[in-house]
């Protein structure tokens, strides 16, 4: 078990430094509020939060697709009006992805349990799942709401989820495997990538295994997992040096029996979480109480955010944000709304992360990965535009948005919410600039500034100081989150 940190330094740097890693962030109200609960009371607050599906009731064009019923549509009509038909499908389809993405990115910046969504794009980008293969974004929304359900629960039964999880039957052609060809895809990347980690495994385990996975389909009305036992392998098959009649589940349950799947799970979390590379002892630390648990998640978080560790000088602010999080969390600094629809992605697409598009069945590197000389100039490009003004030709995507049937019933592009730049950066502050770069600080850093660091926007306060109105606090913001600090959390 890692060692607790003592109740006596809890203070505001480290409960912002658990509201950025468990969530996005928030505001300084926030971060006071949460500070006040102590240690005890704030990861329990982070880990009972209150259920929000009412908030977030299931989209209108979350329902399945009848494809035996469409196919034989299509076949009915002419070569050019199923022509026409298909492209007006497939036109309707991208625009329910757009609506997808745009649901999700708002329940992570609304959401009361942002640590249910936090660990919900951890999973994501651990069973990457692309919507660019899988085509249909129902199915898509279907495995987010299976991994927001599962997200904190037993790791074991969200593993034997995801082998039925409709969208990962179609991302690693589970449903294409029958007894006669067995399809080895899905049986490496639950070891691989899922469970255990290169090296751990043979490639006789692999194809065995591929067999237990053999007869894994797909309801055509409803697009539901169903078992055809005919085209099951009910033969002996050898896995991990044990013989017998072996189904998906008892292949989940005997890679399970290894102490290399709790190691590999445990510093996988604890690397989005914490930080990279531990010591070989906390991963030690964290895998045993995982199977002591028997792969309960919500006590291994609980161990993770009230551990010293956990906010050492190796974890408070080390992380890179991630684009999603540099987004979501600007919008709390600023205490803003979402830019909505096809500007959001346009954003997430030019740094790099489009969530239900991860760039392969790795998910994304993520890290300092995010960081190139180009996608951290348009980090600073892009904090103009959260800050009211910016790079964003608005013209350009309306006309993109009109095109392409992207102007849907509430994501309209004309949507920059005004930032309150009287409660960010108060008046009373305005006349002494060390106080106001402090607080200022405080909002966008979540940390103090070293005497260095704050020089140049002091002097830049001093410089303007008889007249710091708003359009110059937004001069001194943009200023401020052009920096490499502001990349990290």
């Amino acid at each position: 078990m890692l060692t607790p940190l003592p109740i006596r330094q809890w203070d505001m740097t480290k409960a912002a430094h658990l509201l950025n890693r468990a969530g996005f962030g928030g505001s300084p109200e926030q971060i006071k509020a949460f500070c006040e609960l102590g240690l005890d009371g704030a990861v329990k607050q982070v880990l009972n939060a209150p259920d929000d599906a009412e908030q977030f009731p299931k989209p209108a064009w979350a329902a399945p697709r009848n494809m035996m019923e469409m196919r034989q549509q299509l076949q009915a009509l002419p070569q050019e009006e199923r022509r026409e038909k298909f492209q007006m499908m497939q036109k309707e389809e991208r625009g329910n992805g757009i609506d997808l993405i745009a649901w999700w990115l708002d329940r992570m910046t609304r959401s009361p349990n942002p640590f249910r969504e936090k660990m919900t794009l951890f999973w994501h980008g651990h069973f990457a799942t692309s919507v660019q293969k899988v085509k249909q974004p129902f199915l898509m929304w279907k495995q987010n709401e299976t991994l927001r359900a599962s997200a904190f629960g037993n790791f074991g039964a969200m593993v034997k989820e995801m082998s039925r999880d409709p969208a990962m039957l179609i991302w690693l052609d589970t449903r294409e495997s029958k007894k006669e060809h067995p399809n080895e895809n899905f049986a490496r990347e639950l070891m691989e990538l899922f469970t255990l980690g290169i090296g751990n495994y043979s490639e006789d385990d692999i194809q065995q295994a591929a067999r237990a996975f053999t007869g894994y389909k797909m309801h055509p009305v409803d697009q539901t997992f169903r078992f055809a036992p005919m085209q099951h392998d009910e033969g002996e098959k050898k896995f991990f040096g044990k013989t017998g009649n072996f189904n998906g589940d008892d292949i989940i349950d005997m890679i399970l029996e290894k102490p290399q799947c709790a190691r590999f799970i445990a510093k996988k979390i604890w690397e989005f979480y914490g930080y990279e590379s531990p010591k070989p002892a906390i991963v030690d630390a964290l895998a045993n109480s995982f199977r002591a648990q028997k792969y309960e998640i919500k006590p291994l978080m609980n161990e993770i955010f009230r551990s010293a560790e956990f906010y050492s000088a190796d974890a408070i602010r080390t992380q890179v944000k991630s684009p999603v999080q540099w987004v979501v969390q600007t919008v709390k600094i600023l205490e803003t709304e979402l830019p909505r629809g096809q500007v959001v992605i346009n954003v997430l697409r030019q740094l790099g992360q489009i969530p239900f598009a991860p760039p392969s069945v790795k998910g994304w590197d993520g890290g300092k990965a995010w960081i190139t000389t180009s996608t951290l100039l348009l980090r600073y490009n892009l904090a103009n535009f959260a800050l009211g003004r910016g790079p964003i030709n608005m013209q350009r995507v309306r006309n993109v948005a009109a095109n392409k049937n992207m102007n849907r019933p509430g994501f309209d592009v004309e949507n920059h919410t005004p930032i309150d730049f009287e409660k960010i950066a108060p008046k009373e502050l305005r006349s002494d600039s060390k106080r106001l770069v402090a607080y200022l600080a405080f909002r966008l850093f979540q940390s103090p500034l070293g005497p260095r660091e704050s020089e140049s926007f002091i002097g830049f306060v001093e410089q303007h100081k008889d007249n710091l109105d708003d359009e110059t606090i937004r001069d001194l913001l943009h200023l401020m989150m052009s920096t490499p600090q502001y990349q990290l959390t």
